[in-house]
């Protein structure tokens, strides 16, 4: 059966809008100027206090990777009784046309597969590419999982990818990067990331594939579309999916009210 889980996106607008970035001196700035009503160390308690016991963490949320504020993390984690799932890497092209850019972007994804790693994270999310869906970059797409997939295996960490910007927004080209990963890295399903005119086909395509399922729902002038995002979740229910069903909310500052009618509308669905 599926369970509940939370991205640390859906309380974007509580972290501050927080974006951490490298500073260039080994630390970490924030690009938003927004005052913060939690911090990410909130997070774990406030999931757990709603009733998800499930996390996954957007890499930018990170105020930094010091060994001691990751030790505090992954503490905050143990004492919130909550399972971090994943780190979601938000950065990296692995389908760039130039080889230095795409080197370097390489080796970012694994500097946040060892902070993963070292939070007790299970799995990572690694973007497929930016490049134009055609041959070379699916194979360069999946040279590139494929390379990172072993890097993260070998530190206890799974890899999956994402129906995610420009090169796997399609299911026949995202089916195609996982086929040709045969097996080694899974995927990240996520509703919104298909036009909503062809979004039951689409996830049908790919929900057999998914490990993990970013859950969104469209709303109209406040109002959650609580028939379309049901039918979703019975398409992933009816493919067999039980892994974690992240609630992502994205349309207001009613951050928790709004999460809360969706954990209850999910539930409606996948039983408690």
């Amino acid at each position: 059966m599926p369970r509940l889980s939370i991205s640390s996106w859906s309380l974007h607008r509580l972290l501050g809008e927080a974006w951490y970035d490298p500073d260039g001196n080994g630390g970490y700035a924030n690009r938003s100027d927004e005052t913060p009503q939690i911090e990410l160390l909130d997070v774990p308690g406030q999931a757990a206090a709603h009733g998800i016991g499930t996390l996954e963490l957007c890499h930018f949320h990170f105020p930094s990777t010091d060994d001691a504020y990751l030790e505090r993390l992954k503490q905050a984690i143990r004492d919130a009784g909550v399972e971090l799932f994943s780190i979601l890497i938000d950065t990296g092209d692995i389908t760039a046309d130039d080889e230095a850019t795409r080197t370097a972007d390489t080796e970012t994804v694994r500097f946040w597969v060892d902070i993963a790693a070292k939070v007790g994270a299970g799995h990572v999310r690694i973007i497929a590419g930016d490049a134009e869906a055609d041959e070379n970059a699916i194979a360069q797409s999946v040279d590139g999982l494929r390379s990172l997939a072993s890097y993260a295996k070998d530190r206890g960490v799974i890899a999956l990818t994402e129906n995610f910007r420009r090169l796997a927004a399609r299911p026949e080209t995202c089916v195609a990067i996982l086929e040709g990963c045969e097996g080694e890295v899974g995927l990240c399903a996520d509703f919104g990331n298909f036009p909503q005119d062809t979004r039951s086909t689409d996830l049908a395509a790919v929900l057999l594939h998914a490990n993990s399922i970013h859950a969104k729902a469209d709303y109209a002038d406040g109002e959650m579309d609580r028939a379309a995002y049901q039918a979703n979740v019975k398409l992933a229910v009816d493919a067999g999916f039980d892994g974690p069903m992240s609630l992502i909310y994205q349309d207001g500052d009613d951050v928790w009210e709004s999460l809360d009618e969706m954990r209850d509308v999910t539930l409606e669905v996948i039983g408690s």
